[in-house]
């Protein structure tokens, strides 16, 4: 039995504190470390900081237990566009309808007058780029059932949603992607640059060109844009481009090309990233490369993720969350479940705990 199909989804977290009582029996321990998890990310929805509040309904979303649906159909009316994204696509996954009718609505523009000052642009931007995320998850998460909409988006007023929307249908096989593939040659550098990350984000075409700018572009954001979207494919030979970007001048490129290695699961990409921990890299490429051969059930040494999680850094932290998640050594658990408990970073008590109900929920499968 799966343990939140028992635990109590929104157990109160004063019910949910460490036990008075040794607890001795191990599954008891770990239904107990459960439930506290599940309060703190209960508790965590109504969180003053948004990013706090997307992290939580991004959780429930990947942990895909309907226990969540009362909490996620709250935070589709969240003041925040990110927090309802997640909240419409958690709901979408968990088969409720309004999760799908909410996301296709965070698509739309309001309309209206033209920003007459600054401030009113800047807002306008704003809501166009939480438009533009949420037609790439649109077509992430509904695929088929929304290529009307993803169609109508393509032919919004704002390039940026227009963009986005060509992204969604060309990874549903639409043949949308040339216009990314000529910018790839653009002489200005953030086209190069936007168009590599939108090649990444389709994942099918365009290998070549982002091998060739990954390796020899002038520009340090474009290699880093190249690196990133040659992690969506798995041949030998861009493992090997992404290799030598680890000896970048860049250290954005170097962290990118560590990045879509571990997003690889090739042998060449799984060598690669050993070899480069063989070199005592900086604590931010390590934590990357770890996390990568983590994930892939590779063993790791967990002495610069429990290092990291007393320093006071959040990304780094969150790195550390990212290594010590798959490890299924009783060490890792353990570290999350301090962090989760004492971290002075809510968002990275939020991941800690979302870890550890993913941990439990894989002990408690049946087999």
């Amino acid at each position: 039995m799966l343990l939140l199909a028992a635990a109590p989804a929104f157990l109160p977290l004063s019910a949910s504190a460490k036990p008075a009582v040794v607890v001795k029996s191990t599954a008891a321990a770990r239904a107990e470390l459960g439930r506290e998890a599940v309060a703190l990310l209960s508790e965590s929805g109504a969180d003053p900081d948004s990013e706090v509040r997307a992290a939580v309904a991004n959780a429930w979303g990947l942990l895909a237990n309907r226990a969540a649906v009362p909490f996620l159909k709250k935070a589709i009316s969240d003041a925040n566009p990110d927090v309802r994204i997640a909240a419409a696509a958690g709901l979408y996954k968990l088969g409720e309808v309004d999760g799908l009718t909410n996301l296709i609505d965070e698509t739309k523009t309001l309309g209206g007058a033209p920003p007459t000052t600054p401030a009113q642009e800047l807002r306008r931007m704003a809501r166009d780029a939480a438009r533009a995320r949420a037609v790439l998850k649109l077509g992430e998460v509904a695929g088929e059932n929304v290529r009307a909409s993803l169609l109508a988006a393509h032919k919004d007023p704002q390039g940026e949603v227009r963009d986005a929307a060509a992204i969604a249908l060309a990874r549903l096989g639409d043949p949308t992607a040339g216009p990314f593939l000529s910018a790839i040659s653009d002489s200005d550098d953030a086209v190069r640059a936007s168009a590599a990350h939108s090649l990444g984000l389709i994942g099918r075409e365009g290998r070549d060109l982002l091998a060739k700018m990954a390796s020899s572009d002038a520009n340090a954001s474009a290699r880093a844009e190249a690196c990133a979207a040659l992690g969506s494919f798995s041949d030998p030979d861009s493992a090997g481009v992404l290799s030598a970007a680890l000896k970048d001048k860049s250290g954005r490129v170097r962290l990118a090309a560590a990045r879509a290695l571990g997003r690889r699961a090739e042998p060449e990409s799984t060598a690669a990233l050993k070899a480069l921990l063989e070199k005592s890299p900086p604590p931010e490429l390590s934590l990357i490369a770890q996390s990568g051969l983590a994930e892939r059930g590779e063993d790791v040494d967990l002495g610069l993720a429990d290092l990291t999680l007393g320093q006071g850094d959040p990304e780094l932290k969150s790195l550390a969350i990212r290594v010590l998640g798959p490890v299924r050594r009783p060490e890792a658990i353990a570290l999350l479940a301090k962090a989760m408990r004492g971290d002075a970073s809510r968002r990275v008590r939020v991941e800690a705990a979302a870890a550890i109900i993913v941990r439990l929920r894989r002990i408690e499968a049946p087999r």
